[in-house]
Parts: structure tokens; C-alpha cells; sequence
């Protein structure tokens, strides 16, 4: 009896045993679908083109990518960092304390230039792997795998067919700045994608940036509703960091500082940027209306009901971002108002609102550029 309950029992724990490693199996098969893989390994080097080859090399590894795709992505990267997974915007001396802070913008770090809330992520993954934050293979991974619901949108854009379509989509949708540089970042990538996918410049088909153009105009007409947002708070890399207490240079240029006036009529929602607009052009006395819909949308609806418009700033106007333009809403755009020139008329001050602690009406301030994606529109 004995010896029958010990074959049993060893019968048993072959099979329990066997179960377990069938699990595992499994369990690693399941993982493996879900991470793209950690294990890159970026040569880092003083030749650009040896760290856009590493690169190119490490994300073949990754099921799906194209060499349309890999240029795209190589294409923003040298225009962000220039390839230096070590660099800190404008080439600022690293600052742990500053880097940590989510809440700064414009310090943004590495090969792509995350800033805010997703600079901290990537210092926290750095630490979270005992690695340095300027590894190159830790910044890749870091993108692929660690960074949210951005990693998906990196793989969207790595296996996307056309050079130029994937090197705007990564610039708008994942990068999520850079307005008016997108002919500059599709020339950078079509040479990566000639030297390294073995064709010519001339291999990529160049209606990308038409098409792109079509999708904006289709979304200006179609966007019907009264909100905005903008993304600032996960953006990479900023035209100009906003800021709560209105640059000292500018001081002295604005006359009507009353940001927080309201008007009974306005019938956008509190806190968007489209209600704050409402409120700023009526205490300048250059009225606009209600119903121009989201911020994308006014320069086109304002065009139709008879306002005049222009592509150069003005001071007193209203300025419509389009969709994806310096880090508006991809969906929705943006609108602010231009409250003065610098000195030499090179840049712009703009006051606008749902930019810093989104929906509360708090008022804020940029200094930019003029660049595409931009519609001035002038009060009545």
C-alpha cells in the first residue's frame, strides 16, 4: 500500500511539475507580445552617423518597424538632439532638483527631448533600472516600452510606410512640438532613408506634407464643438515655456493688464482657452463672438462671418493654432492673444489660458515665433 501512495505521490509531482513549466511558458509567451524588448544596446558616437546607424539597427529588432518609419523617427531625433542622448535643451548644465520638477518646462533631456512630466518618468525608469538617464539604449527603451500611451504612438509611427507621413506623425502626434520645422525634419529623415534602406532620396513619395495639409483643412471645417486643450504639460521640448508672471521685457509694452475680466455673454466653456479669448478681447475692446468653435476653428469661422485675418501678428489680435501647431491639441488647437512685439519684432507675447493647471482660467504667457499652422484674426 505504501509503495502504491509513493508511486502516486511521484506521479503526481511529474505532473504538477509538468503544469508549471507549460505556465511559464505561457506567461512568457504573453510578454513577450507585450513589451517590444529592453534589450537595446545604442552605440554612442562623436559621428552622428554612426549613432543613427546603432539606432537604425536596434530598432529592426522591433516586429512591424519599415525603414520609412525608422527614417521618420531618426529624422526628428537628429533635429531634436543632434543625436546626443546627453544634451540638455539650449545645452544647459544638468540640474537633478530642476529635472525633477514636472511642472518646468522648456529643460527638456536626451536623444528626443522628453520635458515635464514625461522628463520625470524617464529620470524615474533610469533609477528604477540603476542605469544613467543619458544611456542611449535606456532612452530607446525607455521610449518604446516605458513612456505610456506615447510608446504605442511611436510604434504607430515606426511602422507607418511613407517618409514623410511618418515623420510628421512623429513630430505632431508623438514629439508633440516643432511647428514649422516639419519640411526640415522630412529632409533630415529622407537622407537617413537613402543611406540606410539602400534607395534614393527620391524612393520616398513626397505627398505626405500635401496630405497633411488636406487632413488639417478637413479638421478646421469639421470641428464644430466650443473647448480646447493643449498638451503642454506632456509635451517635448516648448516654443517658448510658459510662464505665470508676464516677462520683464514686456512689462512696459502692455497698457490693459486685466487679464481676469469676464463678460456676462460668453457662452464658451469656463476655463477653455475659447472662453478666456471671449473675455481678453472684450477688455481690449476688440469684440469677438461666441460659436466660432474650438480653437483650430477660428480663423476659418471668422474669415466667413466677415472678421479680417492675417499669417503676421498683430498686437490686440487673436491667434488660432491649428491642430498639433506649438503643442495645441491635436484635436482641438488652440487660441490666445497677442499682447505685444519684442523689440525687434522677431517674437511675440501671448496671454492665453488652460495652458498651466488646465480648466481653472488661470492666465499665462509664451514668448514665441511666428510659424505655419498660425491664423491672426482682428476684432470688431
Amino acid at each position: 500500500m505504501k509503495r502504491l501512495l509513493i508511486s502516486y505521490l511521484g506521479v503526481l509531482l511529474i505532473f504538477v511539475f509538468f503544469v508549471v513549466v507549460v505556465l511559464g511558458m505561457f506567461a512568457g509567451q504573453n510578454n513577450s507580445c507585450q513589451d517590444s524588448g529592453g534589450n537595446f544596446d545604442v552605440t554612442t558616437n562623436a559621428d552622428r552617423e554612426a549613432t543613427a546607424k546603432s539606432l537604425h539597427d536596434n530598432l529592426k529588432k522591433i516586429n512591424g518597424v519599415t525603414e520609412a518609419g525608422i527614417a521618420g523617427y531618426l529624422g526628428n531625433t537628429e533635429h531634436e538632439s543632434g543625436f546626443d542622448s546627453g544634451v540638455v535643451q539650449s545645452h544647459l548644465a544638468f540640474n537633478e532638483s530642476q529635472a525633477m520638477n514636472g511642472s518646468i518646462s522648456g529643460y527638456a533631456l536626451g536623444l528626443n527631448q522628453w520635458d515635464n512630466s514625461r522628463r520625470v518618468d524617464l529620470l524615474n525608469y533610469a533609477k528604477s533600472q540603476n542605469k544613467d538617464w543619458k544611456d542611449a539604449g535606456l532612452q530607446l527603451d525607455f521610449a518604446i516600452n516605458h513612456d505610456g500611451t506615447n510608446s504605442d504612438l511611436l510604434k504607430q509611427g515606426l511602422k507607418l510606410n511613407n517618409v514623410d507621413e511618418a515623420t510628421e506623425f512623429l513630430r505632431s502626434q508623438w514629439e508633440r512640438g516643432g511647428a514649422g520645422t516639419s519640411l526640415e525634419r522630412q529632409a533630415k529623415a529622407k537622407s537617413w532613408y537613402a543611406k540606410f534602406s539602400g534607395g534614393a532620396k527620391d524612393t520616398a513619395v513626397d505627398t505626405a506634407s500635401q496630405g497633411s495639409a488636406n487632413v488639417q483643412n478637413n479638421n478646421l471645417t469639421q470641428q464644430s464643438g466650443s473647448g480646447c486643450r493643449t498638451n503642454q504639460s506632456q509635451g517635448m521640448g516648448t516654443s517658448g515655456a510658459p510662464v505665470m508672471d508676464m516677462p520683464a521685457q514686456y512689462k512696459n509694452k502692455v497698457k490693459n493688464t486685466n487679464f481676469t475680466a469676464t463678460s456676462p455673454s460668453n457662452t464658451y466653456p469656463f476655463g477653455q482657452c475659447t472662453w478666456y479669448v471671449y473675455n481678453r478681447m472684450q477688455a481690449l475692446g476688440t469684440p469677438v463672438e461666441n460659436a466660432l468653435g474650438n480653437g483650430a476653428d477660428w480663423g476659418k469661422s471668422a474669415r466667413e462671418k466677415g472678421y479680417q485675418t492675417d499669417t503676421q501678428p498683430h498686437v490686440g489680435w487673436a491667434v488660432s493654432f491649428a491642430q498639433g501647431s506649438f503643442q495645441s491639441d491635436p484635436t482641438y488647437g488652440h487660441i490666445a492673444v497677442v499682447e505685444a512685439m519684442s523689440d525687434d519684432n522677431s517674437h511675440f507675447l501671448i496671454s492665453e489660458c488652460n495652458v498651466v493647471n488646465g480648466g481653472s482660467g488661470t492666465v499665462s504667457f509664451r514668448e514665441i515665433t511666428n510659424g505655419q499652422g498660425i491664423i491672426f484674426i482682428k476684432g470688431k
